[in-house]
């Protein structure tokens, strides 16, 4: 669908690898939000104190390892308060994983779903080391979709996060980008999906949306500090949406 004429909603996505706001990495970080002046932001792997001002809500802080103060798997914020905030989603999603709220935006209010879907690795080498490869992501996708089918949204939603997927598939099994594609539904469209320009390859970093909010475009933000270190092993995004045309 093509874009109505008028405001748009910008959007900052990133997994930031637990970066705090006093490391070279957090106040570059810090930086660019100052800079971009996004209306949301979800950051994944995340302190809470890593964005000022404004209106932070978050996932449970327990994600099944041994938790620090202050840290979450997802955080989201908004310029404006948050109503209907919840922090479990489905009795069977691993937990310390979802977040979602409503908020108001420059294109009215939205439905906002923040996750970190499980690696494939989760709890298979490390933490609790009783998981196959796969298996967490698997169980998030059977009860996301299970929680989507139940409530499928129909307009003003967001869904955005780390999918720990790659769009169309890479690496992922054919089970596992299929079960991704059954969980999301005919009613969410992954505006991440391929080539980003800016990046080397395709994101596992994602936004979805329902129809009647269309991607304007998505550009990969600066992920290297003066050093030449990098400020993430994951690279930022900044996507820009408006209402559709009907």
């Amino acid at each position: 669908m093509s874009a109505l004429p008028g405001g748009a909603l910008r959007v900052l996505l990133w997994n930031v690898a637990w970066r705090r706001p006093a490391s070279p990495a957090g106040a570059m970080i810090r930086d660019l939000l100052a800079r971009h002046d996004p209306d949301l932001v979800c950051l994944t792997e995340a302190p809470l104190d890593l964005p000022v001002g404004g209106h932070v809500i978050a996932a449970d802080p327990d994600y099944g390892m041994p938790m620090k103060p202050g840290r979450r798997k997802v955080i989201v914020w908004s310029r404006h308060p948050w109503e209907q905030v919840d922090d479990r989603g489905h009795r069977d999603l691993p937990s310390g994983r979802f977040v979602r709220g409503m908020t108001a935006t420059p294109l009215g209010r939205l439905a906002v779903i923040g996750v970190c879907i499980p690696w494939s690795m989760a709890h298979v080498a490390c933490g609790r080391r009783d998981r196959a490869p796969w298996e967490d992501h698997r169980r998030y996708l059977h009860a996301f979709g299970d929680l989507l089918g139940r409530e499928a949204p129909r307009a003003d939603t967001l869904l955005l996060g780390d999918f720990n997927q790659a769009i169309p598939r890479t690496r992922a099994p054919k089970d596992v980008a299929t079960a991704l594609a059954a969980a999301l539904g005919p009613s969410l469209t992954v505006a991440t999906a391929g080539a980003i320009p800016g990046l080397e390859r395709p994101s596992i970093d994602h936004l979805a949306a329902t129809s009647d909010l269309t991607p304007l475009d998505i550009a990969a933000l600066p992920n290297v500090l003066e050093d030449g270190s990098r400020i993430s092993d994951h690279t930022g995004l900044m996507i820009r949406l408006a209402r559709s045309a009907p």
